[in-house]
């Protein structure tokens, strides 16, 4: 009879052991590869599941796997997992990029059931904080990758068909995915008439330059990087500010004024 009660006390005292190393005993992550066929390309997306995870489901960029091992350990697993990937921070939230594959993971979560936990996450393709932000640059510029120009759209003559001699100025922005800055090129120029004519124009180059720009509230923000060209009756600031209004560019500082009193690049 004590035999009987022994051989049942060993099993069950080797059940509680597994549950306990279970629950508390580190086994790491696996990376799921999962590829997608697109328009634009095949993407990728590899995320970290825990070990012993099974049942996994799929919709629409939600991913949710079920695992029998403790909570707090799997949230471990999960945030091991996250540290590898880049922090980026918008919407006062901090999500979860992947450069390489090129997807941001904008929700997770390790939620706690009866008999199981749920491992879930959320993503998005592409960087998730430069789309938005994007979306509000282009909204208030009226798109992104845009040239911007005062005095662009043609020649301009007097109703006596003499030219009009005047200030020509372009603003053009871009994006640099490697360097995650948005950049800029500024040209302004004074175009005269030619001894030979209204239609043979002569220009003088006032600034060439590139840099970089940012955006706050209802100003854009223009950094000189190199100034490749310069006139030297003008004095060019290291960084020029225009105020945004209608997706129209103000300078707000205008340091063309002996050329134009105002410069607005529509």
């Amino acid at each position: 009879m004590k035999k009987k009660k022994l051989l049942i006390v060993i099993p069950v005292g080797m059940i509680l052991l597994i549950i306990i190393l279970l629950k508390t005993l580190p086994l790491g992550y696996d990376i799921e590869s999962i590829i997608y066929d697109r328009t634009d390309g095949s993407q990728a997306v590899e995320l970290g599941v825990p070990k012993l995870s099974f049942l996994k489901k799929e919709n629409d960029r939600s991913y949710s796997y079920k695992n029998i091992r403790g909570n707090k350990i799997l949230k471990k697993e999960v945030n091991a997992f996250l540290n590898t990937l880049e922090k980026t921070k918008c919407n006062n939230t901090t999500y979860y990029y992947d450069k390489e594959s090129d997807f941001t993971i904008i929700e997770y979560s390790v939620k706690n059931n009866v008999l199981y936990n749920t491992i879930s996450y959320q993503i998005r393709y592409g960087d998730y904080c430069h789309q938005q932000e994007s979306s509000k640059i282009s909204e208030k510029l009226g798109g992104l990758a845009r040239l911007h120009t005062m005095n662009g759209e043609g020649i301009e003559l007097s109703p006596d068909k003499e030219f009009v001699p005047r200030l020509v100025v372009t603003f053009l922005d871009s994006y640099d995915k490697e360097t995650k800055k948005y950049q800029s090129e500024l040209t302004a120029y004074y175009l005269t008439e030619s001894e030979e004519g209204w239609d043979k124009l002569q220009g003088k180059t006032l600034e060439k330059s590139t840099g970089t720009f940012e955006i706050k509230e209802d100003k854009l923000y223009y950094t000189r990087t190199e100034i490749t060209e310069k006139s030297s009756d003008v004095t060019i600031p290291e960084i020029s500010i225009f105020e945004i209004e209608n997706k129209e560019l103000k300078l707000i500082d205008n340091y063309l004024s002996t050329y134009a009193d105002e410069v607005i690049l529509k």
